[in-house]
Protein backbone atom coordinates (compact mmCIF):
# COMPACT_ATOMS: atom_id res chain seq x y z
CA UNK A 1 0.00 0.00 0.00
CA UNK A 2 1.57 3.54 -0.73
CA UNK A 3 -0.31 6.54 1.25
CA UNK A 4 0.24 10.15 0.35
CA UNK A 5 -0.56 13.27 1.67
CA UNK A 6 -3.23 15.77 0.61
CA UNK A 7 -1.26 18.67 1.55
CA UNK A 8 2.29 18.85 2.20
CA UNK A 9 3.50 17.59 5.34
CA UNK A 10 7.25 17.50 6.13
CA UNK A 11 6.90 13.78 6.74
CA UNK A 12 7.17 10.99 4.13
CA UNK A 13 3.27 9.87 4.17
CA UNK A 14 4.28 6.05 4.00
CA UNK A 15 5.86 6.16 7.12
CA UNK A 16 3.08 8.04 9.02
CA UNK A 17 0.38 5.47 7.22
CA UNK A 18 2.00 2.06 7.90
CA UNK A 19 2.34 3.38 11.42
CA UNK A 20 -1.25 4.47 11.68
CA UNK A 21 -2.06 0.77 10.04
CA UNK A 22 0.23 -0.98 12.15
CA UNK A 23 -1.03 0.94 15.55
CA UNK A 24 -4.54 -0.45 14.49
CA UNK A 25 -3.34 -3.99 13.41
CA UNK A 26 -2.40 -4.32 16.73
CA UNK A 27 -5.37 -2.58 18.38
CA UNK A 28 -8.14 -4.60 17.11
CA UNK A 29 -8.15 -2.79 13.59
CA UNK A 30 -8.98 0.79 14.81
CA UNK A 31 -5.72 3.42 15.61
CA UNK A 32 -7.44 5.52 17.98
CA UNK A 33 -5.61 9.24 18.19
CA UNK A 34 -4.06 8.47 21.77
CA UNK A 35 -2.11 5.59 20.28
CA UNK A 36 -0.76 7.35 17.68
CA UNK A 37 -0.10 10.05 20.03
CA UNK A 38 1.72 7.56 22.43
CA UNK A 39 3.79 5.61 19.46
CA UNK A 40 4.91 9.66 18.64
CA UNK A 41 6.11 10.85 21.87
CA UNK A 42 9.49 9.27 22.10
CA UNK A 43 11.93 11.77 20.67
CA UNK A 44 13.29 9.15 18.37
CA UNK A 45 9.77 8.11 16.96
CA UNK A 46 9.77 9.64 12.94
CA UNK A 47 6.49 11.30 14.08
CA UNK A 48 7.80 12.77 16.76
CA UNK A 49 8.02 16.21 14.54
CA UNK A 50 4.64 16.36 13.87
CA UNK A 51 3.02 17.01 17.17
CA UNK A 52 3.73 19.73 19.26
CA UNK A 53 5.30 18.89 22.15
CA UNK A 54 5.87 22.22 24.73
CA UNK A 55 2.74 21.86 26.31
CA UNK A 56 2.14 25.23 27.31
CA UNK A 57 2.06 25.95 23.44
CA UNK A 58 0.03 22.21 22.56
CA UNK A 59 -2.54 23.81 25.59
CA UNK A 60 -2.71 27.86 23.48
CA UNK A 61 -3.50 25.82 20.18
CA UNK A 62 -5.84 23.56 21.90
CA UNK A 63 -7.66 26.47 23.25
CA UNK A 64 -7.47 28.59 19.95
CA UNK A 65 -9.34 24.91 18.44
CA UNK A 66 -12.29 24.90 21.24
CA UNK A 67 -12.60 28.63 20.39
CA UNK A 68 -13.22 27.94 16.62
CA UNK A 69 -15.28 25.31 17.24
CA UNK A 70 -17.70 27.48 20.32
CA UNK A 71 -17.92 30.10 17.51
CA UNK A 72 -18.79 27.59 14.68
CA UNK A 73 -21.86 25.75 16.84
CA UNK A 74 -23.71 29.35 17.34
CA UNK A 75 -26.92 30.27 15.83
CA UNK A 76 -29.03 33.00 15.31
CA UNK A 77 -32.69 31.51 16.02
CA UNK A 78 -34.85 33.22 13.46
CA UNK A 79 -38.73 32.62 13.69
CA UNK A 80 -40.17 32.07 9.66
CA UNK A 81 -43.95 31.42 8.35
CA UNK A 82 -42.59 28.17 8.04
CA UNK A 83 -41.53 28.17 12.19
CA UNK A 84 -37.96 28.23 14.09
CA UNK A 85 -34.61 28.36 11.27
CA UNK A 86 -31.48 28.36 12.87
CA UNK A 87 -29.18 30.11 10.71
CA UNK A 88 -25.28 30.14 11.27
CA UNK A 89 -24.42 33.21 13.03
CA UNK A 90 -21.34 33.86 12.45
CA UNK A 91 -18.85 32.88 9.68
CA UNK A 92 -15.02 32.83 9.14
CA UNK A 93 -13.51 35.84 7.15
CA UNK A 94 -10.64 37.50 6.34
CA UNK A 95 -10.55 41.36 6.47
CA UNK A 96 -7.75 43.72 5.38
CA UNK A 97 -6.76 46.37 8.21
CA UNK A 98 -4.28 48.83 7.25
CA UNK A 99 -3.55 46.46 4.79
CA UNK A 100 -2.47 43.66 6.99
CA UNK A 101 -4.88 40.80 6.94
CA UNK A 102 -6.80 40.24 9.88
CA UNK A 103 -8.50 36.51 10.50
CA UNK A 104 -11.67 35.50 12.53
CA UNK A 105 -15.57 35.62 12.53
CA UNK A 106 -17.93 38.13 11.64
CA UNK A 107 -21.67 37.80 12.24
CA UNK A 108 -23.22 36.21 8.69
CA UNK A 109 -25.63 38.56 8.26
CA UNK A 110 -23.18 41.40 7.70
CA UNK A 111 -21.05 39.42 5.82
CA UNK A 112 -23.88 38.79 3.19
CA UNK A 113 -23.61 42.77 3.12
CA UNK A 114 -20.37 43.04 1.86
CA UNK A 115 -19.40 41.58 -1.76
CA UNK A 116 -16.01 40.63 -1.04
CA UNK A 117 -16.62 38.60 2.59
CA UNK A 118 -19.54 37.23 0.69
CA UNK A 119 -17.06 36.07 -2.11
CA UNK A 120 -14.86 34.61 0.49
CA UNK A 121 -17.48 32.36 2.49
CA UNK A 122 -18.84 31.46 -1.35
CA UNK A 123 -15.69 30.04 -2.22
CA UNK A 124 -14.97 28.32 0.71
CA UNK A 125 -18.15 26.58 0.42
CA UNK A 126 -17.37 25.20 -3.13
CA UNK A 127 -13.99 24.43 -1.58
CA UNK A 128 -15.48 22.28 0.81
CA UNK A 129 -18.14 20.51 -1.83
CA UNK A 130 -15.01 19.63 -3.70
CA UNK A 131 -12.99 18.24 -1.03
CA UNK A 132 -16.58 16.25 0.62
CA UNK A 133 -16.53 14.61 -3.25
CA UNK A 134 -13.05 14.13 -3.38
CA UNK A 135 -13.46 12.10 0.33
CA UNK A 136 -16.35 9.91 -1.01
CA UNK A 137 -15.67 9.62 -4.46
CA UNK A 138 -14.91 6.06 -3.65
CA UNK A 139 -17.92 5.11 -2.02
CA UNK A 140 -20.50 3.58 -4.40
CA UNK A 141 -23.79 4.18 -2.94
CA UNK A 142 -23.20 7.98 -2.77
CA UNK A 143 -23.38 7.85 -6.97
CA UNK A 144 -26.19 9.56 -8.05
CA UNK A 145 -25.19 12.66 -5.07
CA UNK A 146 -21.57 12.83 -6.74
CA UNK A 147 -22.98 13.49 -9.89
CA UNK A 148 -25.05 16.06 -8.36
CA UNK A 149 -22.13 17.55 -6.93
CA UNK A 150 -20.04 17.43 -9.82
CA UNK A 151 -22.76 18.41 -12.28
CA UNK A 152 -22.78 21.60 -9.35
CA UNK A 153 -18.69 21.88 -9.55
CA UNK A 154 -18.89 22.22 -13.11
CA UNK A 155 -21.75 24.59 -13.93
CA UNK A 156 -19.93 26.67 -10.88
CA UNK A 157 -17.17 27.20 -13.66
Amino acid sequence: MTFAWNRPRPLDANVVGETVTAIAEQSGGVCSPQALVNEARPDSSPLHPMFEWDDQVAAEAHRRQQARQVVRELRIVEQTDEGEQHVQAFVHVIRLDDDRPVEGYRLTKLVVRSVDEYQQVLDEAWSQLAAWKRRYSHLKDLGGILGAVENALISKG
